[in-house]
């Protein structure tokens, strides 16, 4: 097992959820933030698909849970959310699974091991 590898698997899975939290709590800007630093990691993929996977699995899980538990806990009379705000949750299950996809191209190059 290369721990350096898995630890910074992890890193970056905690990274993504964090910024996947302050992309829907935050506003546009954290947002943006989360969206730039998804693109540097996505251009370096292919020599360590490990980083961006773990990312993405993360901020795609923080988020989609916390907008499907928004739309779950809503009331119509006393609730209104966006339209867009399942959408949102899907596009963020999405980048979830492009994630895992990831994270298995890493298993299957024994990036771990």
């Amino acid at each position: 097992m290369k721990w350096p590898v898995l630890l910074s698997t992890v890193g970056f899975l905690l990274a993504g959820v964090a910024l996947g939290y302050a992309s829907l709590a935050a506003g546009p800007l954290a947002a943006a933030t989360a969206v730039i630093f998804l693109i540097l990691l996505l251009s370096r993929f292919r020599r360590r698909p490990e980083q961006p996977g773990g990312y993405m699995v993360g901020a795609g899980l923080a988020g989609a849970g916390i907008l499907f538990k928004v739309v779950a806990d809503c009331s119509p009379p006393s609730c209104h959310y966006d339209v867009l705000t399942p959408a949102v949750g899907a596009v963020f299950i999405i980048v979830a699974l492009g994630g895992a996809g990831l994270l298995v191209r890493a298993v299957l190059r024994r990036r771990f091991s």
